[in-house]
């Protein structure tokens, strides 16, 4: 039975309108609303907004998803005093959230969020949830960024294992890493869930047909439309992307390739350039995120290369989850989290083991057989990858129990 409402501060070091936040933190916190669960949602603004555009943007968090926001600056440089800083003042502010609200539980997402809420959680004597994303230490060295047993890494790595060995409980995106965590701390008692990047699959659903009309605007109406929705560079393999869709319209001859990304124009299309390709080939566009499922409703595959690192057994490409829940076909690289073993066991795309051309030609055979011979089929077995392993659902049930746990009084 339902009693008192469990108060959580959720602290992101990302800003509101961040695609990851609008994708990823705030439907979850809406569904666990639901649950009795009443949260107070902190933010780092990149952009600073006028006082109106705060108002409304707090007061449309509070009555569609039950969200009380607070806010602070996100400053840049330098690097490392401004995140000090960064996270000082999130320590202050979040104390006294949770002072006022009297908060139970604080969740941090990521490294740089749990350095805030950690402390706070500490103090005042309230439970805490380390929700990794990553592991921030081996992802900059994976980057070149910093050098392997240099200070940064030693010190992010330290206090990664004082984050995870301490915490309530330690959430991690994938079974690979789980298994690395769990070899790394056979000695200690910590309790672990895994939930990856999940997706609505309300909003993000298979479509009869193709919407013309954008399709018409995008000037790709009777082409077969390989896309790319997300970041590039670092750890993207941009480059290989190309090759592979260079390789593709050997096979399609009005394959075309749609890339929507947030990152700058201008570099997109030099890179689209010096791989030799026209224009006329590809389309790079920004949409907003709502938008997103109406953009995805006219392709016919999903693509994307990540370099095959270390860190990324950690990975969970929130991409994956949508192009399986709109009942796209994927073709991806192999080494990235659990991803690689989603699509074998659903027969839904195609893994790249090697980035050349007789590796890209055999993903593209395979998928393109599929398409032929078993195209309902193929997009059942899509969606069905992503009702069962990748939902919003599946995600809010788990992160509810752990609410639960902690709690003691949320009703599942």
């Amino acid at each position: 039975m339902k009693s008192e409402i469990v108060k959580s501060l959720y602290i992101s070091y990302n800003a509101i309108t961040e695609p990851i936040v609008q994708s990823q933190v705030i439907p979850y916190l809406k569904e666990l609303s639901k649950k009795g669960i009443q949260f107070y949602l902190l933010t780092f603004e990149k952009k600073r907004m006028t006082k109106e555009e705060k108002r409304c943007m707090e007061e449309g968090l509070k009555k569609e998803a039950n969200i009380n926001w607070f806010s602070l600056n996100y400053h840049k440089n330098p690097t490392i005093p401004a995140t000090l800083f960064d996270i000082a003042m999130g320590c202050f502010y979040g104390g006294y959230i949770t002072l006022k609200n009297r908060i139970k539980i604080i969740h941090a997402r990521a490294i740089v969020a749990a350095l805030m809420g950690y402390p706070v959680a500490r103090l005042f004597s309230k439970k805490f949830i380390f929700d990794t994303r990553g592991i921030d230490s081996e992802e900059y060295v994976d980057a070149g960024l910093w050098k392997r047993r240099g200070l940064k890494h030693k010190a992010v790595n330290f206090l990664e294992a004082v984050l995870t060995k301490s915490s309530d409980h330690v959430v991690v995106l994938t079974e690979k890493f789980l298994e690395v965590l769990k070899k790394k701390y056979s000695d200690k008692k910590i309790k672990f869930s895994v939930i990856p990047c999940a997706v609505d699959t309300d909003r993000f659903r298979p479509r009869n047909s193709k919407d013309t009309t954008l399709a018409e605007k995008l000037g790709i109406r009777d082409k077969f439309v390989i896309v790319y929705v997300g970041s590039l560079g670092t750890w993207y393999m941009f480059g290989e992307m190309l090759d592979f869709f260079k390789t593709a319209r050997k096979f399609i001859k009005n394959a075309h390739f749609l890339i929507l990304t947030q990152t700058d124009k201008a570099y997109v299309r030099d890179f689209i350039k010096a791989k030799g390709l026209d224009e006329g080939s590809v389309t790079v566009g920004l949409t907003k995120p709502e938008s997103v499922p109406d953009y995805l409703s006219i392709c016919d595959i999903g693509i994307f290369f990540i370099k095959p690192v270390f860190s990324k057994l950690s990975s969970s490409p929130t991409k994956f989850a949508e192009y399986l829940s709109t009942a796209l076909p994927v073709i991806m690289n192999s080494g990235i989290g659990d991803t690689e073993e989603v699509v074998t066991r659903y027969r839904s795309g195609a893994i790249i083991k090697k980035f050349d051309e007789e590796g890209y030609s055999r993903a593209i055979e395979s998928v393109g057989n599929m398409l032929k011979t078993e195209k309902d089929a193929l997009k059942s077995r899509c969606r069905e990858a992503a009702e069962k392993e990748l939902s919003l659902v599946m995600a809010v049930e788990r992160f509810n129990k752990i609410y639960a746990e902690l709690g003691k009084t949320t009703k599942i």
